[in-house]
C-alpha cells in the first residue's frame, strides 16, 4: 500500500509540472503571436500566465493525465526492455502522450485546442512539458527493486 501512495503521489506531481510548465509554454507563444507594437510587461505577463495556468488545469490537467495514464502504463513494460533507461522511456512516454493528446483533439475538433501549440514548435514545447513530467515522475517514484519483482 505504501508503495502505492508514492507512486500515486509522483503521478500527481508529475501532472501538476506538466499542467504548470504546459500552461506556462502555451501563454508564452500565445503572447508572443500578438499583434502588439509594444512588449507585454513582465507583470501583464506573469499574472497572464498564472490566470492561464488556473483557467487550463481542470480540463488540460484531465486530459493530459488520462494520457499520461496509458502512457505510464505502457512504461512500466517498456522499462523491463532496459531498466537502466528507464529515466528516458518515461520522458519519451510522457512527451508522446501529450503530442498524441493534442492531435487526437485537434483531428476531432479540426482545430488545435491549445493555442500555444498551433505552430510546430509550441506543439513541441507541449511534448518538453510531458518529458518533463515522465522525468519528475522517474525522480519521485522509485524504480522497483529486481528481487521485488
Amino acid at each position: 500500500m505504501k508503495k502505492f501512495g508514492i507512486r500515486l503521489s509522483a503521478f500527481v506531481v508529475a501532472l501538476l509540472s506538466l499542467v504548470i510548465l504546459g500552461s506556462f509554454f502555451h501563454t508564452q507563444f500565445v503572447l508572443s503571436a500578438l499583434p502588439v507594437p509594444t512588449p507585454v510587461s513582465f507583470s501583464d505577463n506573469m499574472s497572464t500566465t498564472l490566470s492561464d495556468i488556473l483557467g487550463l488545469a481542470p480540463l488540460y490537467g484531465a486530459i493530459m493525465g488520462a494520457g499520461l495514464l496509458i502512457a505510464f502504463l505502457i512504461a512500466i513494460y517498456v522499462t523491463k526492455l532496459a531498466p537502466s533507461l528507464r529515466w528516458l522511456v518515461y520522458m519519451v512516454a510522457g512527451f508522446v502522450a501529450v503530442i498524441a493528446a493534442l492531435l487526437i483533439m485537434k483531428a476531432v475538433f479540426g482545430l488545435m485546442p491549445i493555442a500555444g501549440a498551433r505552430s510546430m514548435a509550441g506543439l513541441l514545447m507541449q511534448g518538453v512539458a510531458g518529458a518533463v513530467a515522465g522525468y519528475v515522475f522517474t525522480r519521485i517514484n522509485p524504480a522497483p527493486s529486481a528481487h521485488t519483482a
